[in-house]
């Protein structure tokens, strides 16, 4: 890894760290504990939901859509430590290649100041609009989570693949932004539903993740058989 790519990371967990352990001092009390634990044991699971981008060694899985439902219903160290504890499943759970310590601690750390802008964001517009609304909250704690989390992660694939950031985050990330915009929207419905007819019965949309989940697989499969055989084709460009 470049000497500049290892200072970036190095630099991304210490301040990771310091806003997970601000976050965190003390204890979780969790207003709601039987909904805090049925999210929490939700976004375990949805974090082994794992999808393979093109250009990427790592993954991304329907976990963070609980990390935006803890946005919109729950406190902020109640978010954090889920969203953490999701991603740290994420990496390690039959993961192809075991990834280091160091990875791990990235990506925790980049989660955890996803969190902290999209919640900060979100709760800065609530105030603002001095109203109950959802729905643009949501929006944009949607997008600032996205955009963290991607500039983040593109940022050191920029440096260690020696290409300019925008062509790194182009090729990696604008295919995933529909399946976070669906994620908001999914999280958006179901804290939006859950003051009407309660949390438990709300989370019955989340099937429509996991459909999205299913198509994207199947596309993303598709594309990178598409993009094997091309790449062969390059290479052998006589042969039929």
């Amino acid at each position: 890894m470049p000497r500049m790519a290892r200072i970036y990371v190095f630099l991304v967990s210490v301040l990771g760290a310091l806003v997970l352990a601000a976050t965190l001092q003390g204890s979780v009390h969790p207003l709601d504990p039987l909904r805090f634990a049925t999210y929490f044991a939700l976004s375990l699971i949805a974090a082994t939901l794992k999808l393979r981008l093109p250009g990427l060694t790592g993954t991304m899985s329907i976990g963070f859509v609980f990390a935006l439902l803890g946005i919109a219903e729950l406190t902020l160290p109640e978010t954090m430590l889920m969203a953490c504890m999701g991603v740290i499943v994420q990496c390690l759970w039959r993961a192809k290649q075991r990834p280091t310590a160091v990875q791990v601690i990235f990506s925790v750390s980049a989660v955890a100041l996803s969190v902290a802008l999209a919640y900060s964001a979100a709760q800065l517009l609530r105030s603002k609009l001095q109203a109950e609304s959802i729905a643009i909250p949501m929006a944009l704690a949607t997008c600032c989570y996205f955009a963290c989390n991607s500039a983040l992660v593109a940022g050191v694939l920029s440096m260690v693949q020696r290409k300019a950031f925008r062509t790194v985050w182009e090729q990696c990330y604008l295919l995933s932004f529909p399946y976070y915009l669906l994620g908001g929207a999914v999280a958006g419905m179901i804290a939006a539903s859950s003051r009407q007819i309660g949390w438990q019965l709300s989370l019955t949309m989340l099937p429509v993740m996991a459909l999205a989940y299913l198509f994207y697989h199947i596309y993303l499969d598709r594309l990178a058989v598409g993009l094997t055989g091309a790449a062969a084709l390059s290479v052998y460009p006589n042969e039929h």
